[in-house]
């Protein structure tokens, strides 16, 4: 069985599930990994649930190197959740490992697996907590962003995980975006189309718009490749109140390598700046580009509305998949008007980069949710009485 080793100090939930941290025995991480899930302050994001756990001692502490007083947090990825978005690397954490001493004001991996992974803890808030979206953001963040991006393209290839075979060549830029597109088809269209086909039939999408799309990549300029962290929103920006590191930057699970170009498009369409900023910071982060890497700028001005159109492509499939999959819970009102406009602003986005025409009255979107989600709910009821007459219960 093991010695009796104590894992934390203090613990967010009840005394009696602080009582057991110190009862723990056998393998100190897993041990620990399923203590964090059981009393850890939790927090969701679309792939991954985020458990917070307070001070370690003795042995685990030892064995992550985490000898320093602070939290940490354990990451267990969600298995049922939706795919929506290609990944270039299947695990974060090896990603992680080869940033490291390389790409500052990245959380520290403590230990890192398929099954559950941890990160010493930041501290600070979510820019989106200080700075909503629409709102100006400071300038200070403004430069620690581009800074990040500088630093990204200065991380070399050989230094990172292997990508996956086939990956088009540095400086093949239409190769790389016509790659996303492809991807994006095989791995999030092509299999959720069985359990979302006749809703995205009923909004308008046909089930090749993404392949047609791949097939439409206008030539660009060359440009060489770069490590891509493409989700740097808010959400995964954190204020520090350090004015050495202004910023941590979260959520890596998403990064790529390609061209530079297609990391600044996905910010700035997921940071949601005001129309006043966002050339502020396009011009900002082609300043700092000529004076590192001149050849990453090459053709901004042409090719990077080329990204940023794919990626109004490319969200029609998350944003109406989640619009969708929220209304099988509990169904108002509010909550059914707040999805079908989700639902609309999708489809409109999306419209003119995939070359279809959608449905955008209120009313016809409200009415495929409805059917979906009936459809659904009818699965669901099916799949539940099988279980129960397997059980015997019938």
């Amino acid at each position: 069985m093991g010695t009796a080793i104590r894992i934390d100090e203090w613990s967010a939930q009840d005394g009696e599930c602080c009582g057991r941290a110190s009862e723990a025995r056998g393998d100190s991480y897993e041990w620990f990994v399923d203590h964090a899930k059981q009393c850890g302050r939790v927090t969701s994001g679309h792939h991954n649930l985020n458990f917070l756990m307070p001070i370690l001692h003795g042995e685990l502490a030892e064995q992550l190197g985490h000898l320093h007083d602070g939290p940490v947090k354990v990451r267990v990825p969600i298995h049922d959740a939706l795919q929506v978005v290609p990944r270039t690397w299947r695990h974060e954490a090896r990603l992680l490992i080869a940033l490291k001493d390389r790409v500052p004001n990245v959380p520290a991996l403590l230990r890192g697996g398929k099954a559950s992974s941890v990160h010493a803890y930041v501290d600070g808030v979510t820019l989106s907590t200080l700075c909503p979206p629409e709102k100006r953001v400071d300038d200070v963040y403004i430069h620690a962003l581009v800074d990040l991006f500088r630093v990204l393209g200065q991380v070399r290839r050989e230094d990172l995980p292997p990508l996956p075979l086939r990956w088009p060549r540095t400086g093949d830029s239409s190769g790389y975006l016509r790659q996303l597109a492809r991807l994006t088809d095989a791995r999030v269209r092509r299999p959720n189309w069985g359990r979302f086909g006749t809703l995205f039939a009923s909004l308008g999408v046909p089930p090749n718009a993404m392949r047609s799309y791949a097939e439409r990549v206008p030539a660009m300029q060359p440009r060489p490749y770069a490590l891509l962290h493409t989700d740097l929103h808010r959400d995964n920006l954190i204020v520090t109140g350090d004015p050495a590191r202004p910023l941590f930057f979260l959520d890596w699970e998403l990064a790529s390598y390609g061209d530079p170009l297609h990391d600044l498009a996905t910010h700035l369409v997921r940071m949601r700046y005001p129309d006043d900023q966002q050339s502020d910071v396009i011009e900002v982060w082609r300043d700092v580009m000529h004076s590192v890497r001149p050849e990453a700028a090459t053709g901004l001005d042409e090719d990077l509305p080329h990204y940023i159109a794919f990626e109004h492509a490319q969200s029609v499939y998350p944003d109406v998949m989640r619009a969708a999959t929220r209304l099988l819970g509990d169904l108002d009102v509010n909550n059914l008007d707040a999805e079908v406009a989700a639902v609309r602003h999708a489809l409109l986005k999306a419209q003119k980069p995939l070359g279809f025409r959608p449905v955008d009255g209120r009313k016809e979107i409200r009415a495929a949710l409805l059917r979906w989600r009936r459809d659904q709910m009818r699965v669901r009821g099916g799949w539940a009485a099988l279980r129960e007459w397997r059980r015997g219960r019938f």
